[in-house]
């Protein structure tokens, strides 16, 4: 009885138990089971249903769980529109990117339906159609209904510009060398671009038939000579290069076509190829060598090609430092420089013993090197990737350069044999006198020996071994481009040079070099005279207009960048930026003030504010006026009827303001004009210069008697000026120069004749 009463209990407990569980799952103490309900979702921002707009896309969304929270999002991109998609698209949970972010920006593809762009021929349209689905997931991985949006993306191709072969050369070597840049413009041309996202290559041999008209009209014809797409930024420059003819041969009398086709990160490629900007075709010629320019700053430039010109032949005082340098450039036919080498007086071009340096492309300079007899020859040797060489020779015979002598006069200016009565310009006697007695002042000063007629000798200029007898030279001239001033510091623009041309050498930056001094002045009105004749007197090209550059102004005006300008002397040795006139063609701006000659003419000359200090200029007359001979009534240049105008300025104050730019630091003014008026832009502006750059030469290895000191230009003839003023001007020179004749022996002498 007690075992059955156990077992009964047991079974009570059971029973009990399995109720309380029971009531448990069924909610009888917990109540009914609640089911989860899905989470929602919903755009904030985006485009409109069925827009059409740039492919990168900022979308926002936002979402709400109505039992929990929403634990992320997921999206997916499909082509087309909702009625027009792939299902399989958005099957399956691996399909769609998980985010817990509220937006994104989404770029889309855009590769289909090529148009042409309506605001330019040189770009083309690509749009595509799609649809991005989204949803929200809540806690518990129940997924929201899905929101879609449909809309269009579009976006500009980017273009690709072939750079190398530069020009418009179409005759390539057997290996060439193809660069390119490349220009993604996105959506509008006219604003920033940015590289493309990736690049290919086509190459291949054409027949008369095919060619890139072919290309644009059956590009699917050309498919399979495409190279592979790779990156625009790949690593050693083979996303915007590559060489054609190292791996293959290229050979001479067939056609072939180069081209290159951009993609950017929308997918969208290239679909128009151009002649000249993103494809070439070309033909293989023999090339005799790559284009060599050497210079140095004292005797010039010159440029070489090939292996059979014969040398340049340069005459050279001793003692000249010569600095040689050089570049040489095979992108019009697709070469690329591999190698230089340089040497002097070599005797046996194949020994490379006999050569300074091994070949490299890293030696572009020669060390300084100084001769003081004899005749050398400097070599330069440069090769290209395909085996093409130039070789440039330049000889150099050292002449004797005594400077022995106090003073030359140089008499370059042309007066007139049947003078007018108005003194418009002096008569021959009179100016020759005038000179003589102004170069008596100095000590043992001839002028049977000491003076060089231009006139005399056909305008041809002295040689330099004339120049170098003395240690200080006076050089007036007059208004002629033929003169023989222009002959010697006329500068040649780089892009004017052609290939072995014999130009002069500017004896007188070596002179100066060498530790001489120099006097130049002179009539300088309209485009010839003063220190204009510098520039490169071009039939074909109109003569510059003033204000005029010396840095930029020197080469044509379709050779803007070329700079060259920076080496002539006017603005390397006289340190002067601008040039400017009384009378002469001048530029015509709204920011410029209007030129006439009524205001313009010079009046009288005045010291610089700085030189009136200056303790070294102290015997330098304050101010100097016109003579009274050329101003009084009747005269030419009676300040009644015009004022004086045979003047060059030298860097204009209003200019400079209109340049944002100064002045050379090496610039050194002694004195300025006064205009007729004070609104004229040349009032108050430079007319004469002290010559700084030499005056520290140091004395020791300078020939005998030759002792450092500055040299000086003026911008006008001084004939026309005060006498006596000049004078003055004279002593302190000569004084500076160490050649003042105190005596007073030299000027009796020339007097008494």
């Amino acid at each position: 009885m007690v075992a059955m009463g156990c077992s009964r209990r047991i079974v009570h407990l059971l029973v009990y138990l399995s109720l309380v569980l029971s009531a448990c799952t069924s909610g009888t103490f917990t109540g009914p089971e609640k089911m989860n309900e899905p989470p929602e979702i919903w755009l904030t921002s985006g485009p409109v249903e069925g827009d059409t707009l740039f492919y990168k896309i900022h979308f926002y969304w936002s979402g709400w769980d109505p039992d929990g929270e929403v634990a992320w999002y997921e999206l997916v991109i499909a082509d087309g529109d909702p009625f027009g998609f792939d299902p399989d698209d958005t099957t399956g949970v691996d399909s769609w990117s998980r985010t817990e972010r509220h937006d994104s920006v989404i770029a889309f593809s855009a590769d289909s339906n090529p148009s042409p762009y309506k605001d330019s021929e040189f770009f083309t349209r690509y749009d595509k159609t799609h649809t991005l689905f989204i949803r929200s997931v809540d806690l518990e991985g129940k997924r929201s209904e899905v929101v879609t949006r449909s809309f269009t993306a579009w976006t500009l191709a980017p273009f690709v510009e072939i750079t190398h072969p530069a020009g418009n050369n179409r005759y390539y070597s057997t290996i060439i060398t193809f660069r390119w840049e490349g220009y993604d413009p996105v959506v509008d041309p006219g604003a920033e671009t940015y590289p493309p996202d990736s690049i290919r290559f086509l190459s291949l041999e054409i027949s008369s038939s095919t060619g890139i008209a072919d290309l644009n009209s059956d590009p699917e014809r050309f498919e399979d000579s495409w190279s592979p797409w790779m990156g625009y930024r790949a690593p050693g420059d083979s996303g915007i290069s590559t060489v054609i003819g190292d791996d293959e041969i290229l050979e001479y009398g067939p056609q072939y076509l180069f081209a290159v086709q951009a993609k950017d990160e929308a997918n969208a490629v290239t679909a128009v190829f151009r002649e000249g900007d993103n494809a070439r075709t070309y033909r293989v010629s023999s090339i005799v060598g790559p284009n060599l320019t050497v210079a140095d700053k004292y005797i010039g430039v010159f440029k070489f090609l090939g292996m059979e010109m014969s040398p340049m032949i340069m005459e050279l005082p001793p003692g000249v430092d010569l600095n040689f340098h050089w570049y040489a450039d095979a992108s019009a036919y697709g070469g690329e420089i591999s190698s230089y080498r340089y040497g002097w007086d070599i005797q046996q071009m194949d020994d490379s013993a006999q050569w300074s340096v091994e070949p490299s492309p890293y030696h572009i300079s020669a060390p300084s090197k100084t001769w003081h007899s004899g005749i050398h020859t400097f070599f330069v040797e440069t090769c290209d990737n395909g085996s093409k060489t130039t070789l440039a020779r330049i000889q150099v015979e050292i002449i004797p350069f005594q400077m022995d002598r106090n003073l030359l006069l140089v008499d370059d200016w042309k007066a007139l044999d049947n003078p007018t009565s108005t003194l418009m310009l002096p008569d021959e006697q009179s100016h020759d006198r005038y000179w003589s007695e102004l170069c008596s002042r100095a000590e043992g000063f001839e002028p049977a020996r000491d003076t060089y007629d231009c006139s005399e000798h056909n305008n041809i200029p002295p040689e330099m071994g004339v120049i170098g007898r003395y240690r200080n030279v006076i050089w007036i001239y007059g208004n002629s481009l033929s003169g023989s001033l222009a002959q010697v510091v006329m500068h040649w623009p780089e892009c004017r040079i052609g290939f072995h041309t014999k130009m002069p050498v500017n004896y007188l930056k070596i002179f100066l070099a060498r530790g001489g001094h120099l006097w130049t002045e002179g009539r300088a009105d309209h485009v010839a005279g003063g220190l204009s004749v510098m520039f490169y007197n071009d039939p074909d090209v109109l003569s510059p207009s003033f204000p005029a550059s010396f840095k930029y102004d020197m080469a044509p005006p379709s050779v803007p960048d070329d700079t060259s300008g920076a080496d002539c002397m006017g603005y390397r040795d006289y340190c002067i930026s601008f040039v400017d006139k009384v009378i002469g063609a001048f530029k015509i701006s709204p920011d410029i003030p209007p030129r006439m000659l009524e205001r313009d003419a010079l009046r009288c000359i005045f010291i610089d504010g700085e030189e009136a200090t200056d303790p070294a200029s102290a015997g330098l007359p304050r101010l100097i006026e016109l003579s009274e001979h050329v101003t009084q009534p009747g005269m030419f240049f009676d300040p009644m009827i015009r004022g004086f105008y045979y003047v060059e300025a030298y860097d204009p104050e209003y200019w400079l303001e209109i340049k944002s730019t100064s002045s050379l630091p090496c610039f050194h003014p002694i004195y300025r004009m006064r205009s007729r008026s004070t609104l004229s832009a040349l009032d108050n502006v430079v007319v004469a210069v002290w010559i700084d750059k030499f005056k520290d030469i140091p004395a020791e290895g300078l020939p005998g008697g030759v002792i450092p000191a500055r040299s000086i230009h003026f911008g006008l003839p001084l004939w026309f000026f005060d006498h006596a003023a000049v004078d003055s001007i004279a002593d302190v020179v000569f004084q500076e120069w160490g050649i003042l004749d105190l005596t007073g022996e030299g000027r009796s002498r020339v007097l008494s004749r």
